[in-house]
Order: structure tokens, then C-alpha cells, then sequence
């Protein structure tokens, strides 16, 4: 240790042999030490009343009050629990150098002591002193800093909260808002659809029909977009909890589908044609994979045509049962089989100026269900989409 910075290091000598202190004193001053000194253990704990010690020098026997039992009175004060004691003893035999650690002592100096020993103790002793209290300071620091992020943390998680909460009213604002459009566009919308149906059963001639087709196909349109617009919002507000799913085999499923389809649509017999090795249990909504699948084949018939085929092949995976459904026409434009596709993207033109509400629809859910959709073309001419549903629940 620098003998330019010990002169901030004060120790204390308490021994009763004035030669001893004297000596000891000699070393300390030549190391540049301060220093003061006690000939009792009773004025050794008057000294620590009226300065601060960095460490103590104790002989252990001493009249009155002995070393061990001074060392004991000082540990117990808080100021100087961790200030290093180190005996200066004539007693090295285990019995007594026990006595001296129990007591709190952290060292000993055996009598007669060497000089170079006594102060290599000395200024270890010290500097393990200043780098303990150095990391207690940092310790604190620390606890300090942690202290400080966890309120940062607190206060951002207290925002978060809020602001979740107000994001959660804000969905909630939304779907309500969409169901009142939703009503009050097709309240009309019955009354105009039913009023053109009236209407159309009337004598008009060819070319005024021909405006009231384009009425009706617009009108379903429209509806079509309010409905499909609301179910998108409730999936994205409620998530997979708006799903109603169950255990069910999709080969029977759509055997049945395709009839209601086929009827509905007026669909030639055998133009949607299904292949199956499986029953294809699935755990799903009933409901929304009936959307899905009315989607897909709306879009096959408009853009294939209704004169062609359309082939559903249903297969068993691992874990999971796939759905390929296939058509004849031109197959989806290259810029409808970027993954981004199967996202709604506002002011994106989709194939016949149509939103995309449909697809994203479609992916939604299938995502929803622990599902996917993937569009891809056939090399022969035709379009393809391939359907991924977990395995029913068991």
C-alpha cells in the first residue's frame, strides 16, 4: 500500500506493555499510518467513542478486561462490525488462536513478531477493508439502479396496462360500430333486394331487367362485404375464443357440403368431385370451415368457370389432416402467391377489383384453428389451394 494514501488509514493499539506499543508505534509512523493507542480493553472502547478506526491491533492478555473479550464488545457495535481486529499474541496454541477467531479476530500476530510480518498483515488487512466497503458501495449502487429500472419497469407496465385497456374499448367501439352498420346497411339492403325480386316477377322489358341484375349483383355485394367485414373484426378482437370447435370427420362434412353447394349454386352434377382414403377427423369450427370452403369454391367457379371441375382431395398427415382443392381455369396471378397476398393490405387491387376481404377471411381463420392456407398453381393450367387442420382432439 502507498505510504502516501495510509495517512488516512487510522488504527488503534490496545496493549498493555508500553515497549510493545512503543515499537509497534515506531513501525506505524514509519509507514505513514495515524494512529492512537490504549493500555486496557476499557480504554480501547473509550477511544472508539471518540474517533473511527480502520483496524485494531489487541493483545490478548491484558489486566481487567481481556482481548478476547474486548474484540467480542466491539463486534457487537454496528460501526465496527467489519473493522479488522488482528491479535498480537504470545498464545499460539490452537486452543487460544480458536479463542481469538471465535471472539471475531481476523488474524494474529505471533510474539515476539517480525516487523515485515507485522506490517504485511497490517496493510492486507486494510486494503481487503477498503475493497469490501468498496463493494458494499457498488452493492448499493446496484440495488440503487435496480431499484430505479424496477419503478421504470412498474410505470411502463402501468402504462401498458392502460393503454390495453384502452386498445381493448377500442375493439370493442369497433365491433360495435361494425355490427350497427352492419345492421343498418342490411335492413335497407332486405328492402331493396326484395323490392328488385317483386320486380323482376313483374312484366319489364329485356334491357330494364337487365338494370335490375346489375342492382341485385351489386346489393349482394354489398352485403356480402358488410358481413364478411364484421366476421374479420370479431376473429381479430376475440381471436380463437370466437371459435365454436368440435370433433368432426371433414370427408363427411363436405360429401354433404357439396350437395347444399351444388343445389344453391345450380351446379351440373359431379362438378365438384371428392377424393378421400380417410374420414379426416378434424377438431373445428363447423360453421367457419363452411365459410372458408364457400369462399374457395365461389372463387373456383367464377374464375374457371362453371363448366369445369372442381376436385377436393382430402389426406392424412402426422398430426394433421390436409384439404387440396383444385381447379381448371388460369390459376392465381403471380402477384396472388406472395405470402403477402393472403394478408388484407388497404389500396392493394386484387384479381376483378374485389377487396380481399375473402382470402384474408380465409387465412384468418385457418390461422386461428392452428391451421394454414397456401395458394399455389398447377402446372397444367388451374389454380390450387391447399388446406392444413389439426387432427381432432382426443
Amino acid at each position: 500500500m502507498n505510504t502516501k494514501e495510509n495517512k488516512n488509514n487510522r488504527i488503534l493499539i490496545v496493549d498493555d506493555n508500553p515497549r510493545n506499543v512503543e515499537v509497534v508505534a515506531s513501525l506505524l509512523s514509519a509507514g505513514n499510518y495515524d494512529f492512537e493507542f490504549a493500555g486496557t480493553g476499557e480504554e480501547g472502547l473509550q477511544w472508539l467513542d471518540r474517533k473511527s478506526f480502520d483496524l485494531i491491533l489487541m493483545d490478548v492478555m491484558m489486566p481487567g478486561m481481556n482481548g478476547y473479550e474486548t474484540c467480542r464488545i466491539i463486534k457487537k457495535r454496528e460501526d465496527y462490525s467489519e473493522v479488522p481486529v488482528i491479535f498480537l499474541t504470545a498464545k499460539t496454541d490452537t486452543e487460544s488462536l480458536s479463542k481469538a477467531f471465535e471472539a471475531g479476530g481476523v488474524d494474529y500476530v505471533s510474539k515476539p513478531f517480525r516487523p515485515e510480518e507485522l506490517m504485511a498483515r497490517v496493510a492486507t488487512h486494510l486494503e481487503l477493508k477498503q475493497r469490501r466497503e468498496e463493494l458494499k458501495q457498488l452493492n448499493a449502487q446496484l440495488e440503487d439502479k435496480v431499484k430505479e429500472r424496477t419503478l421504470k419497469l412498474e410505470e411502463s407496465n402501468k402504462k401498458l396496462t392502460i393503454a390495453l385497456k384502452d386498445l381493448q374499448e377500442l375493439d370493442q367501439v369497433k365491433t360495435d360500430f361494425l355490427h350497427m352498420v352492419s345492421h343498418e346497411l342490411r335492413t335497407p339492403l332486405n328492402g331493396i333486394m326484395g323490392g328488385i325480386s317483386l320486380i323482376k316477377d313483374s312484366e319489364i322489358s329485356e334491357e330494364v331487367n337487365e338494370y335490375f341484375q346489375i342492382l341485385e349483383e351489386s346489393g349482394k355485394r354489398l352485403e356480402a362485404f358488410s358481413i364478411q367485414a364484421l366476421n374479420i373484426t370479431q376473429l381479430q378482437t376475440k381471436g380463437s375464443s370466437a371459435l365454436k370447435r368440435e370433433n368432426f370427420s371433414l370427408s363427411d362434412f363436405l360429401n354433404s357440403f357439396k350437395k347444399e353447394y351444388a343445389q344453391d349454386n345450380k351446379l351440373p352434377a359431379g362438378q365438384i368431385k371428392i377424393k378421400s382414403n380417410t374420414s379426416g377427423e378434424i377438431f373445428a369450427d363447423k360453421e367457419y370451415v363452411k365459410e372458408i370452403f364457400k369462399i374457395l369454391l365461389d372463387n373456383s367457379f367464377r374464375y374457371a368457370g362453371k363448366d369445369k371441375p372442381v376436385e377436393i382431395e382430402i389426406n392424412d398427415a402426422d398430426d394433421t389432416v390436409k384439404c387440396i382443392i383444385t381447379d381448371h381455369g388460369k390459376g392465381f396471378p403471380d402477384k396472388m402467391l406472395k405470402p403477402s397476398m393472403l394478408n388484407y393490405t388497404p389500396g392493394v387491387e386484387h384479381q376483378d377489383k374485389r377487396t380481399g376481404l375473402n382470402l384474408h377471411f380465409c387465412t384468418l381463420t385457418m390461422h386461428l384453428h392452428n391451421g394454414n392456407l397456401e395458394l399455389s398453381n398447377v402446372q397444367n393450367n388451374g389454380a390450387r389451394v391447399i388446406l392444413t387442420f389439426p387432427k381432432k382432439k382426443i
